[in-house]
């Protein structure tokens, strides 16, 4: 039998190995926390970090955790009581500056959002995740020139940032710019071919683009890449909602549901997909459920309103689009919901009204469905609204009116794209806002006969309305020669002779320089056609003199 004997120094060391492979397997508490966290465990993860916090008080590596745990959760008060710890323990942490930043924009509190963004980016100037972050914030404040800016700042810190690419695609893509957003959004997945963020812009690009094969299927991949992703199921829902198809919309809302099951705005947008299929009872639950969630969105009150509406209750139609009008006086859906409520009524007087602040207040669109402005535009809209509702008067009117016109025309004369009849639709209703506005401006009355003109061409009914348009700019001004010039030449393709040679001749008399071209060789067709030429003779002769 063989004998071994170890030295006590070597038994010393042997223990010692022992004891450091034991501490060594025990777990860290601290990345314990951390995977609770990223398998969104987040209540078992705030409780970890809660349990952190009592060993090492002022480590504030545990207030950033539960802070980021306490987000997930939508207690918002909670997270920024964390942060503030955080920068107690260290007024020079930008990443506490940039994680309260981050809360408050959940909050909707952008204003202060923007402010602690700045103080991180003052003490880290180098991050680009902080310019990311702001031009998230930005984006969300519609300030697209800044937000475009900080994407900027954050890819020339970080040239391989594929997530600041796929964002700034979606600002280019709010600025008409779609070349470019599908640039950045091919750079993205170039650089990360798993960045479901790239396919997700790239998916509503497409789908303003009319390519709604290729829209899905990026909405698929994103999906696909990120599944846990509530927002892409929403935009996806959306998407499939505003090409009809509500039963899948009602899935992928249901889906965004069971993600996240604390957020109002997903029991509301399934309760309207439900309201299309005519499926009052599950519409009714989810906007009751959405209210019960959060009882300050217009949209919801405004949903339920129309559902009341369709059901025949006109006074919790009234009631319900009242609140909505409360919380967000510019709902100018709310408004012709009422209008239709009190009309059923009897209410004549109030629902003219109505009817009137919904027309001057313009389109209300769908989400993702809408014709790109100019930011400058956008910009100037949004303070002439806010000027008009704080106060109505003829200042405040002809600059809203103004700038309305601008819109239209603007989606009119798009350099970008053939506006479609969901464009004309959304520039006419800006057109007659500005109509609403000053009702006697000519300007306004040819811009609306123009629109209804481009959607004649798929609708002849339209015809009538653009007729009734010139005609009314004509007897604003009778000097008008270019609503003149339109009503003749409409009037020319309807075979209506004497009245279209009536309208030409007006159009040429009144401004025979910038006329002469469109307005003479139909004015002389229609002399030849309809025996007339000693009358083109005499006209001809008269103007000439």
């Amino acid at each position: 039998m063989i004998s071994w004997s170890i030295p006590r120094r070597w038994l010393t060391v042997f223990f010692m190995l022992i004891a450091m492979i034991g501490t060594m397997a025990a777990a860290d508490p601290w990345q314990e926390a951390d995977a609770l966290y990223k398998t969104r465990k987040f209540k078992e993860a705030s409780e970890a970090f809660s349990q952190l916090i009592r060993q090492y008080p002022d480590d504030m590596r545990g207030y950033m955790g539960r802070a980021r745990a306490v987000l997930k959760m939508h207690d918002f008060d909670a997270a920024i009581r964390d942060c503030d710890k955080v920068i107690t323990l260290n007024p020079k942490s930008s990443f506490g500056y940039n994680l309260r930043a981050l809360v408050l924009d959940k909050k909707q509190e952008r204003d202060k959002a923007i402010l602690d963004f700045n103080r991180a980016i003052e003490l880290t100037p180098q991050d680009s995740t902080f310019y990311y972050n702001r031009a998230l914030t930005w984006n969300a404040m519609n300030e697209l020139d800044k937000a475009a800016a900080d994407f900027t700042q954050a890819i020339q810190l970080n040239p391989k940032y594929a997530d600041a690419y796929a964002n700034r695609a979606f600002v280019q893509y709010q600025q008409g710019r779609c070349e470019e957003a599908l640039a950045d959004c091919e750079q993205a997945i170039e650089l990360d071919e798993h960045n479901a963020a790239a396919y997700f812009n790239r998916a509503t690009i497409y789908d303003y683009l009319g390519e709604e094969d290729k829209a899905l299927a990026d909405f698929d991949k994103s999906i696909e890449l990120n599944p846990n992703d509530v927002q892409i199921y929403d935009n996806r829902g959306f998407f499939l909602m505003n090409k009809g198809k509500n039963d899948q919309a009602i899935a992928d809302f249901t889906k965004a549901i069971e993600l996240d099951p604390k957020t109002s705005k997903y029991y509301n947008n399934r309760g309207y997909a439900y309201l299309s299929k005519d499926q009052m009872e599950n519409a009714m639950a989810d906007f009751n459920k959405a209210l019960e969630l959060d009882p300050k969105p217009a949209k919801v009150f405004r949903n339920r309103a129309m559902a009341w509406l369709i059901l025949g209750n006109f006074e919790k139609a009234i009631d319900d689009a009242t609140k909505s009008i409360e919380l967000n006086p510019q709902e100018a859906k709310s408004f012709r919901i009422r209008a239709e409520a009190r009309k059923a009524l009897g209410e004549t007087d109030n629902a003219k009204e109505d009817e009137r602040r919904a027309l001057i207040l313009g389109p209300q669109l769908p989400a993702g469905v809408f014709a790109p402005a100019a930011p400058e535009i956008l910009a100037r809209e949004k303070s002439a609204l806010k000027s008009f509702l704080e106060k109505d008067n003829p200042e405040n009117r002809t600059q809203l009116a103004a700038v309305q016109h601008e819109h239209a025309f603007a989606i009119l004369n798009h350099p970008g794209k053939e506006p479609n009849q969901e464009w004309l639709e959304e520039a006419m209703a800006y057109a007659q806002s500005a109509a609403e506005l000053e009702p006697e401006n000519a300007q306004h009355r040819f811009l609306i006969g123009l629109l209804f003109r481009e959607l004649s061409k798929k609708d002849e009914r339209a015809r009538v309305m653009a007729e009734q348009a010139f005609r009314r700019t004509v007897e604003i001004d009778p000097d008008f020669a270019a609503a003149s010039l339109e009503l003749g030449l409409l009037m020319m393709d309807e075979e209506r002779g004497w009245e279209a040679m009536t309208a030409l001749e007006q159009a040429l008399e009144n401004d025979p320089f910038k006329n002469a071209l469109a307005a003479t060789g139909p004015l002389t067709a229609m002399y030849a056609l309809n025996d007339e030429g000693f009358r083109g003779l005499d006209f001809f002769q008269d103007l000439h003199t």
